[in-house]
C-alpha cells in the first residue's frame, strides 16, 4: 500500500479512537471502535517486525482507555484477576492440542498444498521465528482477541445481550478477513478459483471461528484461552509451513528437468 492509503489509515484510526472515547453510550463506542479497527487494518496492510507490533500495542492501548471511558471492567474484558490461572491452564493445554494436530498434518503428505503459501514460502529462520514470537503474538493475536473478545464483546453485552453479542462479534471477525483473504487468494497455491469464492469462505469459516473464540472466552471467563487458539492456529501453521516448503523445494530440485526422461 502507498503512503497515501497509509495516511489514509492512521487518520481513520485517529478518527474512531476520538469517536469511541466521546460519543456517548455503548452504540457510539461500537461505531467507533469499529471505525478504529478499519483504520489500523488500513495503516498495517503488508506490515511486519517492529513497526506492526509497536501500532498493534498503541491501539490496544486506546482501547484500553475506551473500554475505561465505558465503564467496562477487567473481568467484563476477559481479564479478571480470578481468572488468571484457569485460563492460563486452558491456554497451555489448547497449545499443546493444536500443535500437536498441525503438527501432524504437516507430517502428511496430502495436507502439504494447504500449507504452501507463496508469503512464508521464501521466509528464512529468523523471519519465521520472529512471525511466530513477534508479530502473531503481540500484533495479531493481541489487537484482534482485545478488539473482538474483549472490547466489542463487552460493549455488546452491555447494549443488547450475550447471544447477540457473540453473533455480532463474530460477523465482524469474519468481516475483518475480506482483506487477507485477498491476499491469500493470490499467494496460496489452492486458491484457484474467483476471488469471491476465497473471500466468501474465509469470511465464512472466520466468522463460525469467531462464534468459537468468542463461546470460549465466555465459557473460561477469560482471554487467555481464545487468544492461545488463536495463536497455536497461526503460530503452529506458519511453523509447519516453514518445514513443509522446505521439503517441497528440496524434492522439486531433484526432480529431472525432462519429465518423461528416464532418470540416470
Amino acid at each position: 500500500m502507498n503512503v497515501a492509503s497509509r495516511t489514509a489509515g492512521g487518520l481513520i484510526l485517529v478518527v474512531g479512537v476520538v469517536a469511541a472515547s466521546l460519543l456517548l453510550g455503548d452504540l457510539g463506542a461500537l461505531v467507533g471502535v469499529v471505525i478504529a479497527m478499519v483504520g489500523f487494518q488500513l495503516l498495517t496492510r503488508r506490515v511486519e517486525g517492529a513497526p506492526y507490533v509497536t501500532a498493534a500495542i498503541a491501539t490496544t492501548v486506546c482501547l484500553v482507555f475506551i473500554a475505561w471511558q465505558h465503564s467496562l471492567t477487567w473481568t467484563e474484558l476477559g481479564l479478571g484477576r480470578s481468572t488468571w490461572l484457569t485460563g492460563l491452564l486452558w491456554a497451555g493445554g489448547i497449545i499443546l492440542a493444536v500443535g500437536a494436530v498441525i503438527g501432524i498434518a504437516g507430517g502428511i503428505p496430502w495436507f502439504h498444498k494447504f500449507f504452501a503459501d507463496e508469503r512464508h514460502a521464501d521466509a528464512d529462520g529468523l523471519q519465521t521465528t520472529r512471525k511466530v514470537l513477534l508479530d502473531i503474538p503481540l500484533g495479531t493475536v493481541l489487537i484482534e482477541e482485545f478488539a473482538f473478545r474483549g472490547v466489542l464483546l463487552g460493549l455488546m453485552v452491555q447494549q443488547w445481550s450475550t447471544l447477540w453479542a457473540v453473533v455480532g462479534t463474530s460477523i465482524l471477525f469474519g468481516l475483518w478477513h475480506i482483506l487477507p483473504a485477498l491476499e491469500m487468494h493470490e499467494a496460496h497455491q489452492e486458491a484457484t478459483g474467483h476471488k469471491l469464492v476465497t473471500v466468501g469462505s474465509t469470511v465464512l469459516f472466520t466468522g463460525l471461528s469467531g462464534v468459537g473464540f468468542a463461546l470460549l472466552r465466555l465459557w473460561t471467563g477469560s482471554l487467555f484461552p481464545p487468544a492461545a487458539l488463536h495463536w497455536a492456529a497461526n503460530g503452529t501453521g506458519i511453523v509447519v509451513g516453514f518445514f513443509v516448503n522446505r521439503r517441497l523445494a528440496a524434492l522439486a530440485e531433484r526432480e529431472p528437468l525432462d519429465p518423461d526422461a528416464d532418470p540416470e
